[in-house]
């Protein structure tokens, strides 16, 4: 009954948690303060360990095998290669790429004092058949590239070696070394924040024992404070949410001006931005809350 009273009341406790913070000017400011440089630091931290697991993912999916076919293959032995390597495990793709289509290559990353040379092949075609191959997880691409090398007709296999293999090992310890890195910081910082809260209405103690002593409710208490808490990670939120949306969307068009290509994709502003906006405004309101309930629960202790 006293919970559900509160909640009737819930304008005009929005009305008190919007009064005490213009009341409690100094200690209001600070809180939200905290919560701005805190929640901003947060987003740049996620713009940033978005863009490297994208990055990351990029890299690692555009890792070929690339598969040389014997020249004395015929026809018939060339496709059998190719159905070989789709019934491998981890093989994702495979694009087969005939002996004409190898020239035609070759030709076109020629300069032009050899494009005139190799067009002489034309008619006695010194190269295989080959294919490319797509592995599923990039960690396999050794595993995959030494099963390749076991099926009959394949003259060569070229991946990278032990230098992709460490690329991809270097990749991924970088993306969950990230990850790691922002959630324990997020929780640094919202303890942080929760902190601020509690010292603010820690040193409003004297307000909370008159409250009890006329007879107020310990709900119709907690709520406008809990409400408060809502109020301050919501104000605390706007500058990042408007830093976010301006600075990333500048930063992005720089970025793919400057490096933009097929391995270095950024993640696009929209819907990312909407997104962590959203995530901020939770994690600042979600934080202002608990740290006001708790705060308050110590002093409704008998």
């Amino acid at each position: 009954m006293e919970l559900i009273s509160s909640i009737r009341n819930f304008p005009n406790h929005c009305k008190t948690a919007l009064q005490n913070i213009w009341r409690n000017g100094v200690m209001s400011i600070s809180s939200i303060f905290a919560v701005t440089i805190t929640l901003t630091l947060i987003g740049v931290l996620c713009v940033i360990a978005v863009n490297i697991n994208d990055i990351t993912l990029s890299i690692e999916q555009s890792l070929t095998i690339y598969v040389k076919v014997s020249r004395d293959a015929n026809e018939a032995q060339s496709k059998q290669i190719g159905q070989e390597i789709e019934k491998l495990a981890n093989v994702k793709n495979v694009k087969y790429s005939s002996k004409e289509e190898e020239l035609n290559k070759l030709i076109e990353s020629a300069s032009s004092k050899n494009k005139e040379l190799f067009e002489t092949y034309r008619k006695d075609n010194p190269l295989g058949d080959a294919y490319e191959v797509e592995v599923k997880d990039a960690k396999q691409i050794t595993k995959v590239a030494h099963d390749i090398e076991n099926i009959a007709n394949v003259s060569e296999v070229t991946y990278g070696g032990e230098s992709t293999k460490d690329m991809v090992s270097m990749l991924e310890n970088i993306r969950n070394g990230g990850a790691i890195f922002v959630l324990a910081l997020i929780g640094v910082v919202l303890f942080m924040i929760a902190n601020t809260i509690k010292m603010a209405i820690t040193s409003r103690s004297t307000e909370i024992a008159i409250m009890r002593m006329v007879g107020a409710s310990n709900w119709y208490i907690r709520l406008p404070f809990m409400i408060e808490g809502i109020f301050i990670g919501l104000f605390g939120s706007i500058v990042p949410i408007i830093a976010l949306y301006y600075g990333y969307s500048f930063a992005y068009v720089q970025f793919q001006r400057i490096l933009s290509t097929s391995i270095m994709v950024f993640e696009k502003p929209f819907p990312f931005i909407w997104n962590l906006s959203g995530l901020l405004v939770a994690l600042g309101c979600g934080v202002g809350l608990i740290g006001s309930f708790f705060s308050v629960r110590k002093f409704l202790k008998f």
